[in-house]
């Protein structure tokens, strides 16, 4: 898979006299993520859905014999959830894809309480009924933690990886593209997590997570 940066010419890999090219493609999955040629998040969404069906099914009849909610709440936590946010951490998370997140968990938690999303509508239930008999775990919530313990852990590397020298790193000399500009994955950091006075930036998100202590208080106070 390659960049617009990148030659176009043939790679090709030799191995015991034999010559090998690699194949071209637009997206391929590495660790259980599916990266594409245009870095869309949706089709990995798609992935993270079905593969939270896959899970929840397995369990379901176990599920369905618990009686009690708070045990029933953490097999769906621990064995679900996970498989529909896994990777979440990295994810540059837009409104309307968090929303997408929201309705397949709340799809999978009505299942899990046994009502319909008809019966629902009928008897007029609210997203928070339905929690309070599922007892589950907001995933935006969770989403959220593992993002911000995620920037934190970066932040606080001293060993010249790329996973933070590409946040602190500025072009310079190069002229941004007309229109607005997609978002990123620490815009969201920015706006939520760096400190401001007024208008004006006080404290950027990247220079709190370089205190562990600091950042633990600033994870807790927005997971709660």
């Amino acid at each position: 898979m390659r960049n617009k940066f990148a030659s176009q010419s043939p790679v090709n890999v030799t191995l015991n006299n034999v010559t090998t090219c690699i194949e071209e493609v637009n997206e391929y999955v590495y660790l259980g993520r599916l990266l594409n040629h245009n870095n869309e998040l949706e089709p990995e969404l798609h992935r993270r859905r079905r593969a939270a069906w896959a899970a929840f099914n397995n369990i379901k009849n176990t599920t369905d014999a618990l009686s009690c909610p708070r045990i029933r709440a953490q097999l769906f936590d621990s064995i679900v959830l996970p498989a529909l946010t896994y990777g979440s951490e990295v994810w540059t998370f837009t409104q309307a894809l968090s929303e997408r997140v929201r309705v397949t968990h709340a799809a999978l938690e009505r299942r899990l309480v046994g009502i319909s999303l008809s019966e629902q509508r009928q008897r007029n239930l609210h997203r928070e009924d339905i929690r309070a008999q599922s007892e589950v775990r907001d995933p935006l919530l969770v989403i959220k933690k593992k993002k911000l313990g995620w920037a934190g852990h970066i932040m606080r590397r001293n060993d010249g990886r790329w996973t933070r020298l590409v946040q602190e790193w500025y072009p310079i000399g190069e002229k941004r593209p007309v229109g607005r500009p997609r978002m990123r994955w620490s815009d969201s950091l920015k706006e939520e997590i760096s400190l401001f006075d007024g208008n004006h930036l006080k404290t950027h998100w990247s220079t709190i997570a370089k205190d562990r202590m600091a950042w633990k208080a600033v994870i807790r106070d927005h997971t709660r």
